[in-house]
């Protein structure tokens, strides 16, 4: 029997300091449990921290929550090569101790990017002009002092004209989600700020913007060596060397998927939007249309012509009263905006149009991330399979990339007799991540949704 992996990262720094600390405090043969979580659509990193305090350390600091805490992780095995990152966070809150003994206490905190916690103390009151994405940036940069990555973006731009905002009394990272709330490419594709553990440098933080087009059709990282969903898998490499066990999923977990109503109650179905102009008096009224927006998908070539969809059932039918329709014919929401053209002059507002029809725009982006959190499931890999990335001189794998993963076949009755199933098989988007570092284990688990099946191209 294969020897059993002793250790698959370590913990080479976790350090405490303040301001108002003459010297740090290390708590790394403290730490029995360490988690990072990164999100999509959050433009910062959280983490959790559990420890044991068996000579009163944290008695001897006195936690305000205003301090730092530095970790340094790093791999251990040779087969995976020299790899770690440095990560620096504020320390929130202690969120529960426990006493498990007459000079011990376990300690359960709760942390956060430094710039997250900066932003509670920032509000601006100004106006802006330019594109929504500049603008963001902008504000990240002028304002938290932050770096902004725009490799997600690719070619892919907003479709909005420049336009003139004003600010009102909100938080930089408040700010720019209002901004990128409004922005959206030509197909209706959202864009998203977010952070992952590898963006910082020498404690400067970075956020990276992306919008959903260039994801989708950014390459992946494992196109050549998928990783598979296979028990027999996971058994034949259990024991091998990282490297080899970086390419098995090692659980899958599948909950409240397919809502249907959810959708529904989000306008991601069927719904309208009136846009009312104060100087014109005039009112424009569209419609959006799930069944719609994939067919414009379709002519797009975003989504291959023909193919099965699994969003929603095109077959249902509602009836109200004498009516019969689908529900992508009613208006599960009504939407409604205030504009007043000639505000700014020739600058549009944030609600303006330059074409009416880029008001449908408004719900479509919102209906795309509905549409892939109705099949977002979980699954639990090694961390190495991320983490082996730093190796290639580039980020580790995160939120906001894509992933190849295989499933095999439970019927191969059905499929052709393939070994794959290919409904389930493919290219999926990142959406969250959590870094689990615990006893020995380094583990990740991440919410994905599909993109494109096996073998098939996303464009």
């Amino acid at each position: 029997m294969p020897g059993q992996i002793s250790q698959e990262y370590k913990i080479t720094e976790a350090t405490i300091f303040a301001d108002r600390f003459d010297e740090e405090y290390n708590i790394t043969n403290y730490i029995g449990e360490l988690s990072f979580f990164e999100d999509i659509e959050r433009p910062y990193v959280t983490a959790q921290l559990v420890c044991m305090d068996d000579i009163g350390v944290f008695d001897e600091i006195k936690v305000r929550g205003s301090e730092y805490i530095r970790f340094t992780i790093a791999s251990v095995e040779e087969s995976v090569g020299n790899l770690s990152f440095t990560i620096v966070l504020n320390l929130v809150s202690i969120i529960m101790t426990d006493k498990v003994g007459d000079r011990s206490e376990i300690y359960h905190i709760n942390l956060i990017s430094p710039h997250a916690y900066r932003d509670a103390n920032t509000k601006i009151s100004r106006s802006y002009t330019g594109k929504l994405e500049l603008i963001s940036e902008a504000i990240l940069r002028n304002h938290l002092n932050v770096d902004v990555d725009i490799s997600y973006m690719g070619d892919w731009r907003s479709l909005q004209a420049p336009v003139k905002v004003l600010i009102p009394y909100i938080s930089p990272l408040e700010s720019v989600e209002w901004l990128l709330d409004r922005a959206t490419t030509l197909i209706g594709s959202p864009f998203y700020a977010f952070q992952t553990i590898y963006d910082q440098k020498e404690g400067k933080d970075t956020v990276r913007f992306g919008n959903l087009e260039s994801m989708m059709n950014a390459p992946t990282f494992n196109e050549d060596l998928p990783l598979t969903y296979s028990a027999a898998t996971a058994a034949s490499v259990a024991g091998s060397n990282l490297a080899k066990q970086g390419v098995t999923v090692k659980t899958m977990n599948v909950e409240n998927i397919q809502d249907t109503l959810k959708m529904m109650h989000e306008g991601a179905i069927g719904a309208s939007i009136t846009s009312v102009d104060t100087y014109t008096s005039d009112t424009t009224t569209r419609r959006y249309s799930i069944k719609e927006h994939l067919e414009r998908l379709e002519r797009l070539n975003v989504v291959p012509y023909g193919a099965n969809q699994n969003v929603y059932d095109a077959e249902h039918k509602i009836t109200f009263g004498s009516e019969t329709k689908s529900p992508d014919q009613w208006n599960s929401r009504e939407f409604s905006t205030i504009t007043s053209y000639g505000t700014y002059g020739s600058i549009n507002s944030y609600h303006d149009l330059t074409d009416a029809s880029d008001a449908v725009n408004k719900l479509r982006a919102p209906a795309v991330k509905s549409m892939f959190n109705k099949n977002m499931f979980d699954i639990v890999i090694p961390g190495i399979s991320f983490f082996s990335q730093l190796g290639n001189g580039n980020s580790g794998v995160s939120v906001g990339d894509t992933v190849m993963i295989n499933f095999l076949n439970s019927d191969v009755d059905q499929d052709q007799g393939g070994v794959f199933n290919e409904e389930m098989s493919g290219k999926y988007l990142i959406h969250r991540c959590r870094n689990i570092f615990k006893d020995t284990k380094h583990e990740i688990v991440v919410s994905i949704s599909k993109i494109a099946s096996k073998g098939a191209r996303t464009v």
